[in-house]
């Protein structure tokens, strides 16, 4: 396929040169929308179809604004500008919005939207219904800016060492140095600085707190944990599934942690495993450097692609011609990584934050499925088929994850170097998934607790933390860094419940690669049929389509975990 650069398609319903500036350039056309009278269903599917052509035009400004300002969190005219978006455009959205729900709910024409394959639209538009309050509104616009100054906090941080400013992500690739005492230097550098901000993060914590127990009480729920289920919609699993999850975690994961901190213990030939020797090379293994800078890394990860489907490469190819990455790692950019889709244009941004190591590559492929997801939801009609749920974006890009580990020779030349790639990248599943339980039940303590303080928080963590370990590691000397570890999880802080989806898609992924070790072509093509449905079925139909059960029970964690030891 050739690479071109996409341009937006010919708007049908506003102006190709309108700008989202300010509410009065959008008012009038929401007005068309709110006063038209819908003349059944053929009348009403264009009706959407000029809604969604609306909405996907202001999502991609706020999109960019948000890029914009994550990529240099110290410029204020940016900062500004994405803040103005939230504090004066957002709020009426939300209202206008809530308005052209009940336009179409009072249409009438529910049943016969169902009959044209809308059912997930129609439920989706119920739940909106169900959920809003028009007192929440200034509640979410103060809440969406104090969101961003975790942000703002995270990006600040920098540490020194031999005479260099090092951001956190460069300073951690240090901890995979051979020298444990650089090693130990580093990891204490790094959780000192984080701890110079611990009053910062608690006391806004803190806030975020207030101010969402306040949206879900105003919805009529007794906590936010429950009000969140839903509004994240959440219809096919539950408060109890998660619970079920945490165990199964517990059951059938921790063992295998155990043997893999043991592991590296020996192999380190140390008494006492400390949390700084977790990525440490092995004597006589050396640190892998699968590539240097930003250029490189997306030149690599565009032939890897290539080699598991030459779509995928393509995409990643033509965002790059469009100038669609900010990859490394830099003082003021904000922490974290993501894919950005952009409903109207239909190619996706790609952030992180790269300093040289293999984890870059892993994020870079993961943030790579979901990129080639973008592009295969981009000409849906409808804009909400594209907001795809978390559980379904997951599965892309922890499936692209496991695929490309049939094809990083195009990193590394060394067979060795290759066989420690995959067995780091199945161990890493292994030891993620905890993690995944700790945050997510950690955040159900949270919102069924409020009013706690932030000492009987701390003891909470430290309790919830303590039940997943795997009892091997030691951090004497570092509990008070420990007590604060969840401060590094960007989630909690900015995106709450929205964790879990990882732990239930890596189970789907392992389903995936497992296909596809058994039939390479007949699994790519069930992947493509799957995520080019976008939203427009029920998660337990998508993941059944890509060929693998909804299913995260503990039996099936631990066939997984079995799956998992036979590949290592």
């Amino acid at each position: 396929m050739e690479i071109v650069a996409i341009e937006k398609k010919t708007r049908k319903f506003i102006p190709n040169d309108l700008k989202v500036e300010n509410w009065a350039q959008l008012s009038p056309f929401f007005d068309k929308l709110l006063h038209h009278k819908i003349n059944g269903i053929d009348d009403l599917l264009v009706w959407m179809e000029n809604r969604s052509e609306l909405g996907a035009a202001i999502d991609d400004e706020f999109r960019w604004r948000y890029i914009r300002q994550t990529c240099d969190t110290e410029n204020e005219k940016l900062r500004e500008e994405y803040e103005y978006f939230v504090s004066e455009i957002s709020p009426k959205l939300m209202e206008i919005n809530n308005q052209l729900n009940e336009k179409v709910a009072q249409s009438g024409l529910l049943d016969a939207l169902e009959e044209k394959g809308l059912s997930v639209y129609v439920r989706g538009l119920k739940n909106s219904l169900e959920l809003f309050r028009e007192e929440n509104i200034p509640l979410y616009t103060e809440l969406n800016l104090k969101e961003q100054e975790y942000g703002q906090i995270i990006g600040r941080m920098t540490i020194q060492h031999n005479g260099e400013e090092l951001t956190t992500a460069q300073a951690n690739k240090l901890l995979q140095n051979e020298d444990r005492s650089l090693r130990e230097t580093i990891f204490k550098k790094v959780g000192e600085r984080r701890l110079q901000d611990k009053e910062a993060l608690e006391n806004l914590f803190d806030e975020l707190i207030v101010i969402r127990d306040n949206i879900a009480k105003n919805a009529g729920f007794d906590n936010y944990r429950d009000y969140k289920f839903k509004e994240l919609g959440r219809f096919d699993y539950g408060v109890k599934e998660c619970e079920d999850f945490h165990d199964a975690v517990k059951n059938e994961v921790i063992p295998l942690v155990k043997k893999i901190d043991q592991n590296i213990k020996n192999k380190l030939g140390v008494s006492t495993l400390r949390p700084y020797d977790l990525d440490a090379p092995f004597p006589g293994e050396k640190t892998l450097k699968p590539f240097n800078g930003a250029r490189e890394l997306i030149e690599k990860s565009i032939l890897t692609l290539d080699k598991i489907d030459p779509y995928f490469s393509w995409c990643l190819a033509t965002m790059d011609k469009m100038n669609h990455f900010d990859l490394e790692s830099r003082k003021g950019k904000g922490p974290g990584g993501y894919n950005m889709s952009m409903p109207e244009l239909g190619v996706p941004f790609v952030f992180m934050n790269a300093s040289g190591t293999h984890g870059d590559v892993t994020t870079m492929v993961h943030e790579a499925g979901h990129a080639v997801h973008s592009f295969l939801v981009k000409d849906l009609p409808f804009d909400f088929d594209k907001e795809v749920s978390s559980e379904v974006a997951e599965l892309a890009s922890m499936s692209m994850e496991l695929f490309a580990l049939e094809a990083y020779s195009t990193f590394y030349s060394d067979e060795n170097d290759l066989k420690k790639t995959k067995s780091d990248q199945l161990e890493r599943i292994i030891t993620i998934l905890p993690w995944i339980a700790i945050i997510d039940k950690f955040q159900h303590w949270i919102y069924t607790n409020i009013g706690h303080s932030q000492a009987e928080r701390k003891a909470a963590w430290i309790s919830i933390s303590n039940e997943f370990s795997s009892g091997e590691k030691n951090w004497e000397g570092l509990e008070e860094i420990a007590a604060y570890n969840w401060h590094r999880q960007l989630h909690i802080f900015e995106v709450p419940f929205y964790y879990i989806e990882y732990g239930i898609a890596q189970l789907g992924a392992l389903g995936m690669w497992k296909n596809f070790k058994e039939n390479p072509k007949n699994a790519i093509e069930n992947y493509k049929k799957a995520l080019a449905l976008g939203y427009t079925k029920s998660i337990p139909e998508m993941y059944e389509t890509a060929g693998v059960p909804f299913n995260f029970t503990s039996q099936h964690i631990g066939k997984l975990m079995q799956f998992i030891q036979q590949e290592l």
